[in-house]
């Protein structure tokens, strides 16, 4: 079940398949399984209070797996990265992704690290300006993804073939992808791999609260709504109560000052320590209504390559007809 792809060539990894950047679920035990499973796990660097718990989940990952891992940047969202970039190079970490603003300010440091540097984007304008940068490859992610997928409201389907064709580096594609049908079309339409955020945050390993789990293998397609669009940062998450509080607030006009009680990391927090689903903003990409267990990481990534494999047996049948 080897995928060779440019991709898989570039990180060094058995399958092409990636754990989407989640904050305050992208940590150890997670990144750790989705790496040993034979895909490329990420750890969140904005999912620690300080580097020195970076440092040790860092540690953490070298000893429960030898196989490559990676850590996520996003850049200019919540809180300055400088203090994490400055760890990833000190710890040696060999892959980084890179989200929200451009990683143009960290580019020489990664570079005379020798860091393989993949940027997430939205369009082919900014896939373009980050293959300008010199990063090694790009993610384009959809407006099914769960999270931030830009302006533009365009879906992963139309974005990977345009973005496959303006640049010349690798190509990951991400958004409303969950199993190895998703796999297959990506690959189809040009991507080297895919990154997967929702489909991560429901296994076992992922640290989300099981009763938010439970509740979110009864959510269908429809149950993720698209909030802060009146601020310009448009953000697919799970429409629950503090999702609804946001899209009203935005209606009657409301500022960033008012929406922080709702979309600020103290209500998330409180949301992870508690359990309650309804209290924070949960980014959740419209893959939820297709994921029906919460299994091991190794299990989803065996299923995927499996139904990957089956898929293109289906394929070729076609050809012999």
């Amino acid at each position: 079940m080897m995928f060779k792809t440019a991709v898989t060539e570039l990180l060094a990894i058995e399958y092409p398949i990636i754990q989407g950047g989640l904050q305050g679920l992208g940590i150890e035990p997670l990144v750790s399984a989705v790496s040993e499973a034979g895909g490329l796990g990420l750890l969140t660097a904005g999912s620690y209070a300080s580097t020195k718990e970076f440092y040790q989940d860092i540690e953490m990952v070298r000893k429960k797996t030898t196989k490559p891992f990676g850590v996520n940047l996003a850049l200019g969202i919540r809180r300055p990265m400088d203090e994490f970039v400055e760890a990833v190079v000190n710890a040696e970490v060999g892959i980084v992704f890179t989200s929200g603003y451009s990683p143009v300010q960290y580019m020489e440091q990664f570079k005379q690290a020798g860091i393989t540097v993949v940027h997430v984007v939205p369009s082919v304008k900014f896939a373009k300006k980050a293959e300008e940068l010199g990063c090694d490859a790009v993610v384009i992610v959809g407006f099914e993804c769960g999270g931030h997928p830009g302006l533009d409201d365009v879906s992963t389907l139309s974005l990977v073939p345009q973005v496959v064709e303006a640049v010349k580096i690798p190509v990951i594609a991400a958004g409303g992808l969950t199993d190895g049908k998703g796999l297959v079309t990506a690959l189809a339409l040009g991507a080297g791999a895919v990154q997967m955020g929702t489909r991560f945050v429901m296994t076992k390993e992922c640290p989300l609260p099981e009763a938010i789990k439970t509740k979110l293998l009864r959510a269908g397609t429809s149950d993720t709504v698209i909030i802060k669009r009146s601020i310009n940062k448009p953000n697919r998450v799970y429409n629950n109560a503090a999702a609804k509080s946001v899209l009203e607030l935005e209606r009657k006009g409301a500022g960033i000052n008012e929406l922080m009680p709702y979309i600020g990391g103290e209500a998330y927090q409180k949301m992870l320590s508690t359990g309650n689903s309804e209290i924070g903003i949960l980014s959740i990409g419209q893959a939820i209504g297709r994921i029906n267990s919460c299994e091991s990481v190794q299990d989803v990534i065996t299923s995927i390559m499996e139904e990957s494999c089956e898929v293109l047996r289906q394929l070729n049948g076609y050809l012999d007809r």
